[in-house]
């Protein structure tokens, strides 16, 4: 059985109803009582949600009144840990909660208050909140702390979809030391990306700061999560890969610092054109054919342990080590899509390029799709702002 919410020294309280608290007096009270008797004063005080009120919703504001007398102090304590923040009115005849409730927990209310004769009254409630069908949280890349290249947009992944999406995404925040006002993009009801109109500024420091407790996101989906993460842009790192040239331009910070033989997909397998974000590297990377739709047992069929191994699309392309065509790099396209360097050169390479860096690919007939890794650049500041419903 749940306990039931105090007065101490007299009433039960009910929620929207002017309570008739005790509390001890120390001169005469109106009716003559001697001092020192246990005589009553009068406060009112009401609370809101009611005591014991289970199921409450997230976003309700939590509000407490005392209409003779005044509010010394409320305290709303969850009993996982953490205090509610409000905020006292300047007569300090109200108070109202400032931040959203967790979803599932427990709230203990607690006020002190001084009736319309300056005596002392405390009041004490107790309310829950409602158990959501599912709770919405959300994962990010960059990491806190990361340094990331120029191209990285901020990714959020939710863990269930999202209908309200206006809503959540009023409840996500960018700060940057440099770059101009971004916008975020939606790729789907589980996915949306920020950028700013040009790639950040080598330096910038940048934060991300959301807080999804109290968000409606719809179909029985509520928020209840809370984080800042802070991020840093690296050196500007922008490859260029010409397929028909068979070549890689590195250039850091503007600066061209190495020129690369290459050689890019076949004919029947094209890399694709476009501006690639690299998405992470691996000194070892398992290659396999079947991933892709080719059967390892198939002509064209391949199973490898590749070395430094940079990963620029979801669809399997990389940059990477490929003894096996250096005969061929800087001459012929043999590859399945991926750009091939020697040892020496992608070695350099991997240990060279970050999370975030841009790889633009030209000369092939196929185009690098959204959705396949970061294809975000691809799109036109109108293109982006156009998958922001607040923009």
């Amino acid at each position: 059985m749940r306990p039931r919410s105090t007065v101490q020294g007299a009433a039960v309280l009910v929620a929207g109803v002017l309570l008739a608290v005790s509390a001890c007096s120390s001169g005469p009270t109106p009716g003559g009582a001697a001092a020192g008797t246990g005589t009553v004063t009068t406060s009112s005080v009401s609370i809101s949600p009611a005591p014991q009120a289970n199921g409450v919703r997230p976003d309700a504001v939590v509000r407490v009144r005392a209409t003779e007398g005044t509010l010394q102090s409320v305290t709303v304590t969850a009993a996982s840990g953490g205090r509610l923040a409000g905020r006292m009115s300047a007569d300090q005849k109200s108070w109202a909660s400032r931040t959203p409730l967790q979803t599932a927990a427990t709230y203990d209310v607690a006020v002190s208050a001084r009736d319309g004769h300056r005596h002392p009254v405390t009041v004490n409630s107790m309310f829950w909140t409602l158990k959501p069908k599912h709770t919405l949280a959300a994962g990010v890349a960059p990491l806190n702390g990361e340094t990331v290249g120029i191209g990285q947009p901020i990714a959020v992944y939710f863990n269930a979809p999202v209908t309200n999406r206006a809503a959540v995404e009023r409840r996500f925040h960018v700060t940057s030391s440099s770059a101009p006002a971004g916008a975020w993009h939606w790729y789907s009801d589980k996915e949306m990306h920020y950028r700013p109109p040009k790639y950040w500024p080598a330096g910038d420091h940048v934060a991300l700061t959301y807080d999804l407790r109290g968000i409606n996101a719809g179909d029985g989906t509520w928020g209840d999560q809370n984080r800042t993460i802070a991020f840093t842009i690296g050196a500007s790192h922008i490859s260029k890969v010409n397929a028909l040239t068979h070549s890689m331009q590195v250039f850091n910070n503007g600066k061209l610092v190495e020129t690369f033989p290459v050689s890019t997909g076949r004919d029947k397998y094209p890399t694709t054109s476009g501006v690639h974000v690299v998405l992470n590297k691996n000194p070892l990377q398992v290659m396999d054919s079947a991933t892709v739709g080719i059967p390892r047992n198939s002509p064209d069929g391949y199973f490898e342990k590749v070395p430094w191994s940079v990963r620029i699309s979801n669809s399997g392309e990389f940059v990477h080590d490929a003894p096996w065509s250096v005969r061929s790099q800087g001459h012929v396209n043999v590859s399945h899509g991926c750009v091939n360097l020697s040892p020496t050169d992608s070695k350099w390479f991997f240990d060279w390029t970050r999370r975030g860096d841009i790889v633009i690919v030209t000369g092939t007939p196929r185009r690098l799709q959204q959705g396949n890794g970061y294809a975000d650049w691809n799109l036109s500041w109108s293109e982006w702002v156009a998958g922001d419903p607040l923009a």
